[in-house]
């Protein structure tokens, strides 16, 4: 079972995909509209999008 993972979100402001990796370490913002999507923590980043898909590779 892997630990970590790459989760494909969709910004709540403009609708677009964008790749978070799930332990980022920085804040992750949107390309488009600059809106805050997931924020660093000590070990997951915290998400304030929704999940769109789970990339495994």
């Amino acid at each position: 079972m892997k630990k970590s993972t790459f989760l494909r979100l969709i910004c709540p402001r403009c609708r677009n995909l964008q790749i978070v990796f799930g332990k980022s370490s920085m804040n992750v913002k949107c390309l488009k509209c600059n809106y805050l999507l997931a924020r660093k923590s000590g070990g997951k980043a915290r998400l304030r999008a929704q999940v769109h898909e789970v990339l495994w590779n």
